[in-house]
C-alpha cells in the first residue's frame, strides 16, 4: 500500500511540475473520455424514477465482453427489487494511475451527479478495480456482482466448466478477502476445478494493465501478463475483464468469471477500434431495446478497407479507424487533412 502510493504521489507530482509527457498516457486518457462522453449511459431502470441498485460493470467490460454486460444487467432487473440502474462509463482509474488530478475530479464529479439522479443506490460493481476506486473516492455501499450472484443463486443456464481452471486474483482485490472468497465460492457453483498458484490471492501479481503499464511499455506489460499466467496448457479464469484480455493477447484459454456465469463467451481479442465500437454498440442497443428510445448513430457515406498489415500498424501506434475516417471526411468536406 505504502509503495503504490508513493508511486501515485510521484506521478501526480511530476506531472503537477511539467516533467510527465502527456503523450505517455495520452490514447488511454482519450479512451476514458470517450467512455464518459459519446458511450456514457446513466439511467433507472424503466418502470422506476429512483433506483436501489446501479450496475457499474466497468469500461473494460463494455469494452471486452459486452453481450455479458447485458445479459448481467438484464438478469439483475429481473431479480432484484427496488430498480436496479445502469450507469456504463469509467471509474476514474484512468485519470487517477495517470497522475491527472484536475480530470480525475471531473470524472468523480460526473459519476457522483449520475448516483444522484438515480437516487443514490448501492453500487452493483463488475471490476475489482471499479469497485476499489469507487470506494475511495466515492465510498457509499459497493458490492461486488460476484457477491450478489451468491445472494441470489446463478441464473438460468450458466456455463458450466469441469475442466482444471486456474484462478487469478486481479491485483485490485489484494487485502480483500471477501472479494477473493466470494468468487471462490461463485466459481465453485459453476463446477469449477480450481487450482491455485503460489501467485493468488495477496500474493497475486499484476497482468500489466494497472497503472497504465499496456500503454506505455508493451514489452514490459507483455512480460509482465506471461509471469502471472506462466502455463499455456491451462486455461485461465479471472473476474478483471483486462486479465482476461491480457492474457488473451499472449495465447492464453482465458475467461471471465461473467462469461461463465451468463453463458456468453467475448471474442478473444478486440481491438482499440472494437472496443470503442462495442462499448458505442452496446449503450444504443440497451437504449433501444430496454428504454426504447430512438438513437442517432452516426455513419459515412464511404467505406474504406484496412489491409491485415494497415489494421496491425493501427493498432501498434493506437490510430483508431474512426481517425482514419475523420481525417478522410474532412479532407473530402474542406480539402484539409489536418
Amino acid at each position: 500500500m505504502a509503495i503504490r502510493s508513493s508511486c501515485l504521489k510521484a506521478r501526480e507530482n511530476m506531472v503537477s511540475v511539467d516533467k510527465m509527457s502527456l503523450a505517455y498516457h495520452e490514447f488511454a486518457l482519450l479512451d476514458m473520455l470517450f467512455s464518459n462522453g459519446e458511450a456514457f449511459l446513466a439511467k433507472p431502470q424503466p418502470g422506476f424514477e429512483k433506483c436501489r441498485y446501479v450496475f457499474f460493470p466497468g469500461c473494460q467490460a463494455g469494452a471486452i465482453a459486452p453481450e455479458s454486460v447485458e445479459k448481467a444487467y438484464r438478469d439483475l432487473c429481473s431479480r432484484l427489487p427496488g430498480g436496479v440502474g445502469l450507469i456504463l462509463g469509467c471509474c476514474a482509474a484512468i485519470a487517477k494511475w495517470a497522475g491527472r488530478t484536475g480530470l480525475h475530479s471531473e470524472a468523480v464529479q460526473q459519476l457522483k451527479d449520475a448516483l444522484e439522479s438515480l437516487g443514490n443506490p448501492e453500487i452493483i460493481a463488475g471490476c475489482p478495480t471499479c469497485s476499489k476506486i469507487l470506494r475511495e473516492d466515492i465510498g457509499g455501499d459497493i458490492k461486488g456482482i460476484w457477491e450478489v450472484l451468491n445472494e441470489i443463486g446463478l441464473p438460468e443456464g450458466p456455463g458450466l466448466n469441469t475442466r482444471k481452471i486456474v484462478l487469478h486474483d486481479s491485483c485490485s482485490a489484494r487485502g480483500d478477502i471477501k472479494m477473493q472468497d466470494s468468487v471462490r465460492s461463485l466459481a465453485e457453483k459453476l463446477c469449477c476445478d480450481l487450482i491455485e498458484t503460489e501467485l493468488s490471492r495477496d500474493m497475486t501479481s499484476c497482468c500489466g494493465y494497472g497503472g497504465l503499464v499496456s500503454h506505455v511499455n508493451r514489452d514490459l506489460a507483455r512480460k509482465m501478463a506471461e509471469n502471472t499466467a506462466p502455463d499455456p496448457s491451462l486455461p485461465y479464469l479471472t473476474y478483471c475483464m483486462a486479465c482476461r484480455d491480457n492474457f488473451a493477447r499472449i495465447g492464453r484459454d482465458s475467461m471471465h468469471i461473467l462469461e461463465l456465469v451468463y453463458n456468453s463467451p467475448a471474442h478473444d481479442c478486440p481491438g482499440i477500434s472494437e472496443k470503442r465500437r462495442n462499448r458505442l454498440d452496446l449503450k444504443n442497443r440497451l437504449l433501444k431495446d430496454i428504454w426504447n428510445e430512438d438513437v442517432i448513430e452516426m455513419t459515412y457515406d464511404f467505406k474504406i478497407s484496412f489491409t491485415d498489415d494497415a489494421r496491425k500498424q493501427m493498432e501498434d501506434r493506437m490510430i483508431l479507424e474512426t481517425d482514419i475516417y475523420s481525417l478522410i471526411d474532412n479532407f473530402r468536406t474542406t480539402g484539409s487533412g489536418i
